[in-house]
């Protein structure tokens, strides 16, 4: 396996993981999926997002982790076909009532988890022209996730994490005092996993405001999106820097 600077980042990501508070399983989600409904694809971080978004018209998408449909309703209002695919079967429902108001008929939706087989479930390499990832992707191994977006993906992949440990980024157990790494946010892992595996990433950040407290500014939360063409993935004998036809413009 290729390290950068010293560093495999996507056994760091792992090993880090085992001191990460427990992400939230699809049960809390679910419970979760009707609040969110009303809302879904309609905030400032969608429009950026899609905004930052490279698509060809009539391109095909697969939204990994669509929650309430937050990027699939505004992706299928566009004239595109989505695979909207996410783990919590509540949150499937509330996108697809989505969809079902909003008279959309161009998304497939699918229960699909990072760890499944993807080809099991129906999602085949190359399938898709651009595969997406909008703010899901606290797994247990950010890599496997990586390389299951670069497979499918034939034009583009891109995700969006966290720059800072809010909301759902990195909070180790304990007192982040104890922990020298607690402050390497989460992107920092993606962009160098990605960089590692021959890809080489465009950033940008996208700023929202978590939570309704008149202190705005203390409840800023800046998302990295993080954009490449998809790479095949390297050997032990591979350059780290990819050629220039791989870099995202």
């Amino acid at each position: 396996m290729q390290t950068l600077l010293g560093v495999d980042w996507r056994r760091a990501w792992i090993e880090r993981g085992q001191r990460r508070r427990a992400p939230s399983d699809s049960a809390y989600w679910d419970q979760r999926s009707q609040e969110f409904k009303e809302h879904s694809g309609i905030s400032k971080y969608t429009d950026t997002f899609l905004n930052l978004l490279p698509l060809e018209p009539g391109w095909s998408v697969l939204d990994m982790g669509t929650g309430p449909g937050t990027l699939a309703i505004p992706l299928a209002q566009r004239g595109h076909p989505v695979i909207a695919a996410d783990f919590s079967p509540g949150m499937i429902r509330a996108a697809q009532e989505r969809a079902a108001d909003l008279g959309l008929d161009t998304i497939q939706f699918t229960t699909l988890d990072w760890g499944e087989d993807w080809q099991a479930a129906g999602i085949h390499p190359k399938s898709v022209d651009v595969a997406v990832a909008s703010r899901s992707t606290i797994v247990v191994d950010l890599g496997d996730a990586l390389d299951k977006l670069n497979a499918t993906a034939r034009h583009l992949a891109a995700i969006t994490m966290v720059t800072e440990f809010s909301p759902r980024g990195f909070k180790p157990r304990g007192s982040v005092q104890d922990d020298t790494d607690a402050f390497i946010p989460d992107f920092i892992f993606g962009v160098n996993a990605l960089f590692q595996m021959g890809a080489y990433p465009a950033l940008h950040y996208i700023d929202t405001i978590h939570g309704n407290d008149d202190n705005a500014g203390k409840n800023l939360v800046r998302w990295a999106y993080i954009a490449w063409k998809p790479v095949e993935r390297p050997t032990e004998t591979t350059e780290v820097a990819p050629p220039a036809e791989n870099r995202v413009r």
